[in-house]
């Protein structure tokens, strides 16, 4: 949350979501480690946001694609990776910054390129996981869904409930 926090600071009239990537251990089937802090800014804010990320000494990546994080990005080391905050996504409060809600993070690992490790079975794993753990409001969810351009495949996975879990 301290990435969160500096940027909130230094942007304060720029919309801020942070994800820490171990959350996602608490529904893998393979964990895998995941030590990057994802910081979801609005669009026109990016490059800023990550220049001043630089200039702090992070590493940080400016929405790097499927290939990059593959070949350039060690997940169980510390970074942060800028991307674009989806509006209206389902975000959540803690401690004066935003988080993603559970809805955001299941549309957004199917959605995004830098989480291509978690596609396929191992995110029909995830989404059986996380609604069995934890209540999820599936009608924010497929609203997100809709913005990301992914509601069929998410209406298709509820319905697949529990057929991934062997």
């Amino acid at each position: 949350m301290k990435v969160g926090k500096i940027i909130a600071r230094q942007f304060p009239f720029v919309s801020v979501c942070v994800l820490d990537g171990q959350v996602f251990a608490d529904f893998q089937h393979h964990i895998s480690s995941n030590n990057v802090i994802y910081l979801e800014v609005d669009r026109d804010a990016m490059e800023s946001v990550f220049h001043t990320l630089k200039q702090k000494g992070y590493a940080a990546y400016l929405n790097p694609s499927k290939d990059f994080v593959y070949d350039n990005i060690d997940l169980s080391k510390e970074a942060v990776i800028v991307k674009p905050l989806i509006s209206e996504s389902p975000l959540v409060d803690f401690k004066g910054i935003k988080t993603p809600r559970l809805e955001k993070i299941l549309v957004d690992v199917y959605c995004d390129d830098d989480l291509d490790y978690l596609h396929g079975s191992e995110w029909s794993r995830m989404f059986d996981n996380a609604l069995s753990m934890y209540s999820v409001n599936r009608t924010a969810m497929l609203r997100y869904a809709s913005r990301r351009n992914a509601k069929p495949v998410i209406e298709k996975a509820i319905e697949n409930l529990g057929t991934h879990n062997d």
